[in-house]
């Protein structure tokens, strides 16, 4: 027995307190009439007969309520054995099925000759011995409850199949932790694995077993060369196939120096073939330059090589591309800012192959076009509004458009108020050589789309800005004079985005900052919606797709996965936020937003490196589960792991309220003042 708080004991003083009430009390009389007292001799009066114990009953039951006390406060225990204790068992068996357990070791896969080590292992499994088949990729599948049929233990373990996934020890180690814990039982598990170096986590903590749980490891295939398309870069979208570049990498993981051919392959068909040179170990890449061959739409696209090694799975590496034409950005200028429609030309076609489209027109031509097949319309520091184009630009924002508006001088001296922006315009800044000669940037929003890449303007020098109200809109960007730079507003359905000067180099540098470029572009790119908030395509497996944002509750959003099969059900389809991605392939989305797209799924690359973990990591992580401490060299120590502290408290708990409860009524019979009887009046 012993006491979680032992110095509480010293709550056992309190037991005087009963004596001093018992014993030590003052001794009261009640006086009582008599005529005189003058016939009474004076005489002392023995007081020990006081000084004995008076109520024993009550006396007994209040120190015991008080060592009661004491000792719930101490919290006593007791050792107490456990199923571990009483030698009990449970045998779980981990057979890894990821992706690099598709490797050839002669005529079987690994995962063939892990099923086969696995009915081994059962097969030793004494009369009624309890045990567990469990399958390990990325998640761990339990394949059976903790079951003593050896016929279901079999079953489960010719269920298990490949998985694309990679291996996590880690989801292992938890796994087994919880299962320890559940089940107060030791545990003798049977790891059966290729047991790959890159499954293992990052920390050393997170495959940590607990006591009593004994880990054997089942080392299966050995290692062997491997090569694999490592990496794709290739562009999401296509406008101009004749500047597309595919760069593709293959590397060579415990290999030795080799020649291999890499193909592209373009919804079924070979498009360009290159044989380079993978160095002993290391990686080589391939560059295919024009997909003239790409049609409109969403092309199924592919990497091969002629490796010839135990892994072919990895010898494809499976990404989509969409070809498109690019949208088309109107530019409305009054011909007043000649350099201006040169300058955001350049930086809206920095890039090889744009998304934009740029197609300047007077104002007075704009204002008879039709604005809707304009993905962004751009207004440069105009000095005159001809009539119609107002509303022609409120009509198109408020459906659904973006417009991105230069508020210069001219806009400052003509308008009043920032057209469809609708903020009030105060006249202008300007930074004069007698005073603090240009401004600078001192804030900006870097959690915005369009800030985010911009980082900070640093060097950016504006020498006149218009004085823009932010009533209504969200200020993305401010001067150091504390005026705002770049403004947003939500009108209707579209947005409006403004910046407080002109887009030439008269009154700023901006066209001439290095940070020109990304900030054209993101701000296109942004009111366009292209590549803003667009999602990747070529993902790995176990990675998410996004299916619905926070303002699309209740529509529907689709999933066909490789084989053309719905993967949702309806519910899923009307409220799941995201999809996991569980197999190579290609996946056809819709999300709820009503966007289509060809997400291309293929393996971590990690699987492919089949390099194994070293023996002494294998050792440390065995003697994690040993009953006692780990010392410096890795190995238990041993110790009590077969006992569990058994409070008493709970106990000592009850019979405390019962005595309680006794102490009460006693006390009630015991010191009830005593009814005085009535004196009878003389007839």
């Amino acid at each position: 027995m012993g006491f979680l708080n032992p110095w509480f004991l010293g709550g056992l003083f309190a037991v005087g307190l009963p004596v001093w009430l018992h014993l030590l009390k003052r001794h009261k009389t009640d006086p009582t009439p008599f005529p005189s007292l003058m016939f009474f001799e004076h005489r002392e009066q023995s007081s020990v007969q006081h000084r004995q114990l008076d109520y024993i009953l009550l006396f007994i039951l209040r120190m015991l309520m008080l060592i009661l006390l004491a000792l719930l406060f101490a919290g006593p225990y007791i050792n107490r054995l456990t199923p571990k204790g009483r030698g009990d068992k449970l045998v779980v068996v981990a057979v890894d099925r990821s992706f690099s357990m598709r490797t050839k070791e002669g005529t079987s896969t690994r995962l063939d000759d892990a099923k086969a080590e696995a009915m081994n292992v059962l097969s030793k499994l004494g009369p009624g011995q309890k045990a567990q088949v469990v399958a390990l990729a990325d998640t761990l599948q339990a394949m059976t409850q903790q079951t003593a049929d050896p016929g279901e233990l079999r079953g489960a373990i010719q269920a298990i199949k490949e998985s694309d996934a990679r291996a996590s020890y880690g989801e292992l180690a938890r796994y087994l932790r919880t299962l320890s814990e559940s089940t107060k039982t030791p545990l003798d598990v049977h790891l059966i694995s290729d047991l790959q170096k890159s499954g293992m986590p990052p920390g050393f903590t997170d495959v940590r077993l607990d006591q009593d749980t004994d880990i054997t490891f089942h080392t299966i295939g050995k290692v062997q060369p491997n090569w694999a398309v490592e990496t794709v870069i290739a562009p999401q979208h296509v406008y101009d196939p004749k500047r597309a570049r595919i760069s593709a990498t293959v590397t060579g993981f415990s290999a030795p120096a080799a020649t291999r051919t890499v193909t592209l392959l373009m919804n079924g068909k070979t498009i360009q073939s290159k044989s380079i040179n993978v160095p002993e170990n290391g990686r080589g890449s391939a560059e295919f330059a024009g997909l003239d061959q790409a049609s409109y739409g969403f092309n199924r696209c592919e990497i091969r090589i002629d490796s010839g090694d135990g892994l072919p799975a990895d010898d494809r590496y499976a990404f989509s591309v969409e070809r498109t034409d690019p949208k088309k950005v109107l530019f409305v200028d009054d011909g007043l800012h000649p350099q201006a429609q040169e300058f955001f030309r350049a930086a809206l076609n920095a890039t090889p192959d744009s998304a934009f489209q740029l197609e300047p027109l007077r104002p007075d031509v704009a204002a008879n076009s039709d604005l809707s097949k304009y993905a962004v319309v751009v207004l440069n520091d105009l000095g005159s509004m001809p009539s119609g184009l107002e509303q022609s630009l409120q009509k198109y924002v408020s459906s659904g458009g973006s417009l991105f508006e230069a508020i210069g001088p001219a806009s400052a001296v003509a308008f009043p108020r920032v057209p469809v922006l609708d903020e009030l315009i105060d006249g202008t800044s300007y930074a004069s050589r007698e005073g603090e000669r240009f401004f600078s940037v001192s804030d900006l929003d870097t959690g915005h789309d369009v800030m985010k890449s911009v980082e900070r303007f640093d060097g950016v020098k504006i020498y006149l800005a218009t004085n823009v109200g932010a009533k209504n809109s969200q200020v993305l960007a401010k001067l150091s004079n504390g005026k705002p730079l770049v403004l947003e507003r939500k009108v209707g359905e579209g947005k409006v985005l403004a910046f407080t000067s002109d887009f030439g180099a008269a009154n700023n540098d901006m066209p001439r900052h290095y940070a020109w470029v990304p900030f054209v572009q993101k701000s296109v790119a942004y009111l366009g919606g292209a590549g803003s908030g667009e999602q990747p395509t070529n993902l790995s497996v176990g990675e998410y797709v996004e299916l619905r944002t926070g303002n699309e509750k209740g529509a529907q959003a689709e999933v066909q996965d490789p084989d053309g099969q719905r993967v949702l059900s309806l519910e899923e389809a009307a409220q799941a936020r995201n999809f996991a991605l569980t197999r190579e392939g290609f996946y056809e989305v819709r999300t709820a937003g009503g966007k289509r797209s060809l997400i291309a799924a293929h393996a971590n690359r990690k699987e492919s490196d089949l390099a194994v973990i070293p023996q002494e990591t294998l050792d440390l992580w065995k003697a994690t589960g040993s009953s006692g401490p780990v010392n410096a060299s890795g190995q238990g120590t041993g110790g009590e792991g077969n006992t569990t502290p058994w409070s008493l408290s709970p106990y000592i708990l009850l019979l405390l309220l019962g005595i309680a409860l006794a102490e009460s009524v006693v006390a009630d019979r015991y010191l009830r003042p005593q009814a005085q009887p009535q004196e009878t009046k003389a007839a």
